[in-house]
């Protein structure tokens, strides 16, 4: 059975790591990526982090006090990472894209992936493990059409 490329159909790429993200809509396969930055302008990462549960002020040595395993910059970034995997639900439910593309480092597109809702999962198209926050929308271009090949 040969499968057809799909030509058409519009994208929602998403470039984040525990801090940062930018959502990028390509309307056609293959065109020029457009950043949408009022996707992103409720994701800021100060005001998503957790607050502390608690400090220890007089401690010696590099240990932590926290009750739980996880440190207060991992926790903040899981919280963060969700709040950007609700809002990709949200564009996924408004504007219905073909395919959604991530890129992200490893733990951070692991997180970004268990939390995404069960409509944006079915959409899910090639994703990358990669610090790509920094680049221009050119080399993020590029990176889509490299993972999209890799497919």
């Amino acid at each position: 059975m040969e499968v057809a490329m799909q030509l058409d159909g519009k994208a929602l790429v998403v470039v984040a790591d525990g801090e940062h993200v930018r959502m990028l809509e390509e309307r056609r396969r293959g065109g020029p990526l457009t950043e949408r930055e009022d996707w992103t302008k409720d994701l800021d990462y100060d005001l998503l982090a957790s607050p502390p549960r608690g400090r220890v002020f007089q401690r010696v040595g590099p240990g932590s006090h926290t009750v739980d395993a996880a440190t207060p910059k991992a926790r903040s970034e899981a919280r963060f990472l969700e709040a950007v995997a609700e809002q990709i639900g949200r564009l996924v439910a408004r504007d219905a894209p073909d395919e959604v593309i991530l890129i992200a480092p490893p733990r951070a597109l692991g997180t970004l992936r268990a939390a995404l809702p069960p409509a944006a999962l079915e959409r899910l198209g090639p994703t990358e493990a990669a610090e790509r926050c920094g680049e221009t929308v050119d080399q993020l271009r590029e990176a889509v059409r490299a993972a999209r090949l890799d497919a």
